[in-house]
């Protein structure tokens, strides 16, 4: 199994495609917001789901609200996934 920092890196990378360089935040981290730290609308949010499902060979189904609110969260609910197909 990856490492949560690994993970965290992953994840970012995906966030990173989508947000593009030019709404990546200088200083990214687990707390960073994915509405108001990367300027992500909903449709952005849709594909970044879609691209975390593909990237980790995931299906997330019914995500509650706080699960894309941060880089952090989301890669919390990548990683417990990961562990539900383990």
């Amino acid at each position: 199994m990856i490492d949560h920092a690994s993970m965290l890196a992953r994840t970012r990378a995906v966030i990173e495609r989508v947000a593009g360089a030019a709404r990546t935040p200088p200083d990214v981290g687990a707390h960073t917001a994915l509405g108001d730290g990367f300027w992500l609308d909903s449709i952005e949010l849709l594909d970044v789901i879609v691209a975390c499902e593909i990237e980790f060979d995931i299906v997330f189904g019914d995500l509650p609200p706080a699960a894309l609110s941060t880089l952090g969260t989301l890669t919390r609910v990548i990683e417990s996934q990961l562990l539900r197909t383990a």
